[in-house]
């Protein structure tokens, strides 16, 4: 009985050990999980002390093995993303490289061109340029002038059309006074 508890707590100890905390290994967590394991399977056939160990030492053997397998697939995964990283970075700075000549390519090009440029043909550009922001004034002028044309006038057609209204509404009610006037006249000439 007492060696069936001695078994328990080392069990227990291992596999507080494969329990570690984050800082352990993949190795480390699997070794100490594979001997609790083991352990545990050798008590549970009844194995004696030295059958126990055993299982426990296979156990861990084992659980090292499959921690060390995924230990390795993790590293080769994190060397993947940095070389991805890497990747990328250096195609972003060739990118920046190039965008940075071509603007200096088109710096240089226009410097180029501006030296060609004669005064008589930048005075000519600056002719044409204002005559034709003249006309663009003129047209615009002239666009907004018809606007406001077409306001006043649907302005003045609904002026009129309230108007009519109202003559309209005034005529029938002033009939209907001087109606009902009348009526009230032959009223009283009868009555007299």
């Amino acid at each position: 009985m007492k060696s069936v508890a001695v078994i328990i707590g080392v069990a227990v100890l291992a596999f507080q050990w494969g329990c570690a905390g984050p800082a352990a290994s993949k190795t480390v967590k699997g070794a100490g999980t594979g001997a609790a394991i083991g352990a545990v399977g050798g008590l549970i056939t009844g194995q004696d002390i030295g059958g126990v160990a055993a299982a426990a030492a296979a156990g861990g053997a084992v659980g090292a093995a499959i921690g060390a397998v995924q230990e390795g697939k993790e590293r080769k995964r994190q060397d993947t993303l940095a070389q991805q990283r890497a990747y990328n970075q250096a195609i972003a700075m060739q990118k920046r490289a190039i965008e940075k000549e071509k603007a200096a390519l088109q710096e240089e090009l226009e410097i180029a061109e501006g030296f060609r440029i004669s005064d008589a043909e930048l005075e000519e550009m600056s002719g044409r340029a204002e005559t034709a922001e003249e006309r663009l004034k003129a047209l615009q002028a002239r666009r907004q002038a018809a606007i406001d044309k077409k306001k006043a006038l649907d302005e003045m057609v609904q002026r009129e059309r309230d108007a009519l209204a109202e003559i309209d509404r005034l005529e029938k009610e002033l009939a209907a006074l001087e109606a009902q006037n009348d009526a009230l006249a032959e009223q009283t000439e009868t009555e007299l």
